[in-house]
């Protein structure tokens, strides 16, 4: 490793470590570092670049945090104007969009996010990209669900720099100042998605044009992106460096070959190519609105064609550690995407593996090659960042990545622009690239239906990951420096996870995740796992089991689930449970509705209905057989009962299910933990109940700064009345409830656990 390649990677660690804080550091203390590193860096430079490296990351990130939304102002009705700043995505619900916000019209606030995610609820809302509007709305904090596997919405919209979420009001003042203008990126964009979805209505395969051509996935279905997934495609229709870089590289190619060709221009064929590939690469970049991933795109290919135009011979290696920093330059929060690791780790995977053999092989063997290293190189990042890997990768890349990005692309990019001045033209290009496409897809299918087409993992710690990594360049050296054997072994904490925590026999962990405005909790016992509800369902697109459960359940490594009691059928209890039930083996389904699970056999949950597993007791308190209560008062309530402790799950249930209760089984109510009624409403949890129970806990499962209010100020005074301790999902995101040995309780959070600098905290 020669002295450019060390200065890249300390720098790389220096951004890095500021990942590892709970809280970015004071302007004071990055200014002393700063001083040091001014006396120190001659004679210490490895590490005085690692300074640089986080002081640069920390200003970068302390400029973003600077910019979020004062809590003072969160909720307030805010009159706004600014710009439409992506193409909006509609569903039946709402219309979403990112702003930018130019100023405010009804509020004095010195400290205001210029980016903000904006929904406007209802159908059919007339907003389109690069529009000037003035709006009233009603913002919060960024803010996001917080459990453990689960996706960090909120490190996402950090490293995005929004600044805060919110809806619009319905009013007056909501008013379109400006049309887009025709010269814009954001008009011409907003043109081509509508000459796509009016050339193709009917065709599954709009939603992978739009995706290829704008960066604009929203329409894909969730089964395309079950079969991406599978197939180890999914990177393909997420334009990239890949993508970017075959369009400048093909454009270069017929540039120079042009030029070469034409005495006048033939002296300087190699700085034209390079100008109009980086055109080429400038405006599709340009047409997936300039995301993150094509900004990292187009610096590395500056780098590339920098060195051709100058005619410098560098190192490959160089070539990506200048592309690095200036990357990071540029945007040292990139470290924090996936994006980010796969790109620079499958361009160096494939330099790693193939230099000093790219003329030894055969055109096709040397293909054959490029995609088995980067399938075994980046194994372990995918299966870090996505706790999958696909096995059939390889052969479904082969033949997928030239399909994409030398047919279907480059005709795309030539086609959409005829749109302009021959409709009939592009309209017979379009259908017979469509067509392309759905060969593509019939072939992806057929992979994706294999038995074992991909493997999903436990959540892969980083040292798992560093020792993999570690692995994957052992076995790409070159034959005679290791034994290839030795590289086996620093796979096997990847193959063979380790187990997680296990439950004792006699035991057993509660865990109310953290699904807003919704329920689902587990139980686990020493060798059984039982789901109650499993939170909303948000059309065919979203629902809390893909996002929360199922990440849960896969993080644990839960491979089956036992009972799953679904309590009543209101959509924030039932939602995601057909989602559960097609995606892991359930053996049982309990509930008062069993008759919203069509083709699933479920059976009626009762009162007295008792079962016992690893000496934990389980029992149902509710529906009674003579109280004929439907709706949330027909919600299951389970008892779940050891020696250490108890839990109450109750589902929705009100006032009078709770006067039932009290009446005809008053000493069965009795427990430690007591999941609120109704999310805290004030139609449940009456001060007679409360005493009842006589809980250490009261756990909220409510969404943050939901519309309903819940838990209810009245609601929180009566649990305080006996010194009931409460906490809720929306503060301190998933709570896990355990006893100890001495049979006291520990509940702990997962968002205070977990806090990074980025996170919200209560």
């Amino acid at each position: 490793m020669n002295n450019v390649e060390k200065l890249a990677l300390c720098f790389l660690v220096g951004v890095m470590s500021l990942q590892l804080m709970s809280e970015l550091p004071q302007i004071s203390y990055l200014m002393a570092l700063f001083v040091f590193l001014v006396v120190v860096y001659k004679r210490f430079t490895w590490l005085s670049v690692a300074i640089f490296g986080f002081v640069w990351a920390s200003v970068y990130a302390l400029i973003i945090d600077t910019s979020q939304l004062p809590k003072a102002i969160e909720g307030q009705e805010i009159l706004i104007y600014g710009q439409v700043v992506d193409l909006p995505i509609k569903d039946e619900r709402a219309t979403k969009f990112l702003f930018h916000v130019d100023g405010l019209a009804s509020l004095n606030s010195p400290v205001f996010p210029k980016k903000i995610r904006l929904s406007w609820y209802g159908r059919n809302r007339d907003v389109r990209s690069g529009e000037k509007w003035q709006f009233l709305v009603k913002l919060k904090q960024s803010h996001g669900l917080a459990n453990p596997h689960g996706f960090d919405y909120e490190k996402w919209l950090f490293q995005q720099n929004i600044g805060a979420t919110g809806y619009i009001r319905e009013s007056n003042d909501n008013v379109r100042i400006d049309l887009a203008s025709k010269w814009s990126v954001s008009y011409w964009r907003e043109q081509l998605k509508d000459y796509i979805e009016a050339t193709l209505p009917n065709s599954q395969h709009a939603s992978v044009i739009k995706a290829l051509v704008l960066g604009d996935r929203s329409d894909i279905s969730a089964k395309q992106w079950d079969v991406f997934r599978k197939t180890g495609t999914s990177h393909l229709i997420a334009i990239s460096g890949l993508h970017i870089g075959l369009i400048s590289a093909l454009f270069f190619g017929i540039t120079r070959w042009l030029c070469l060709r034409v005495r006048v221009f033939n002296q300087r064929a190699t700085q034209y190519a390079i100008i109009a590939g980086l055109i080429a690469a400038a405006v599709y970049a340009a047409l997936a609105g300039f995301s993150i991933p094509t900004q990292r795109a187009l610096i590395m290919l500056s780098v590339v064609f920098g060195g051709i135009y100058w005619q410098r011979h560098y190192r490959p290696f160089h070539v990506i550690c200048v592309a690095l920093v200036l990357v990071l330059m540029y945007d040292p929060l990139s470290v924090m995407s996936a994006g980010f690791w796969l790109s620079f780790g499958a361009v160096a995977v494939i330099l790693f593996g193939m230099v000093g053999r790219i003329g030894q092989l055969p055109l096709m063997h040397q293909l054959v090659r490029t995609q088995w290293y980067v399938t075994l190189g980046l194994m372990p990042l995918v299966l870090y960042f996505f706790q999958q890997v696909s096995i059939i990768a390889p052969l479904a890349n082969f033949l997928a990545v030239p399909w994409v990005s030398l047919i279907v692309i480059p005709a795309l990019i030539m086609t959409l622009p005829l749109g302009l001045v021959s409709t009939t033209l592009s309209d017979i290009l379009l259908a017979v690239i469509n067509n392309l496409i759905h060969y593509l897809w019939v072939f992806l299918n057929v992979l994706a239906d294999i038995e074992y087409s991909h493997v999903v993992l436990p959540s892969v710690p980083v040292w798992v990951c560093a020792f993999s990594l570690m692995g994957v360049l052992l076995m790409l050296l070159p034959k005679g420096f290791v034994p290839r054997y030795f590289a086996l072994f620093l796979f096997v904490p990847l193959v063979f996870p380790m187990k997680a925590s296990s439950v004792q026999n006699g035991d057993y962990k509660l865990v109310l995740l953290d699904v807003g405005q919704g329920l689902s909790a587990i139980i686990h016992t020493a060798t059984h796992t039982l789901v109650f509800d499993t939170g909303a369902s948000y059309g065919d697109k979203a629902n809390l089991a893909t996002s929360v459960i199922l990440p849960y359940l896969n993080g644990e490594q839960v491979k089956q689930v036992d009972t799953l009691v679904i309590s009543h059928g209101d959509n924030d209890h039932a939602g995601g449970a057909k989602t559960l039930l097609e995606n892991i083996d359930v053996k049982s389904v309990l509930t008062s509705v069993p008759e919203i699970f069509n083709g699933y056999p479920a059976n009626q949950c009762i009162e007295g209905q008792r079962w016992q597993w690893d000496g934990v007791s389980f029992e149902f308190l509710n529906p009674s057989s003579f109280d004929l209560f439907d709706g949330n008062n027909g919600s299951c309530v389970l008892k779940v009962s050891s020696p250490k402790g108890s839990v109450l799950l109750t589902g929705d249930i009100e006032k009078s299910v709770e006067e039932s209760l009290l009446q005809y089984m008053p000493n069965k109510l009795q427990s430690d933990i007591l999941i609120a009624p109704h999310h805290g409403s004030n139609t449940s949890s009456s001060l007679m109940f409360i005493e009842a129970v006589n809980p250490q806990y009261v756990l909220f499962p409510v969404g943050y700064k939901n519309r309903f209010g819940f838990p209810k100020t009245e609601v929180l005074e009566r649990y305080r009345k006996i010194e009931v301790g409460g906490l809720d999902t929306a503060n301190h995101g998933a709570l896990s409830v355990t006893f100890d040995l001495n049979n006291s309780i520990i509940v702990e959070s997962y968002r205070k656990n977990n806090a990074k600098f980025w996170n919200w905290q209560p």
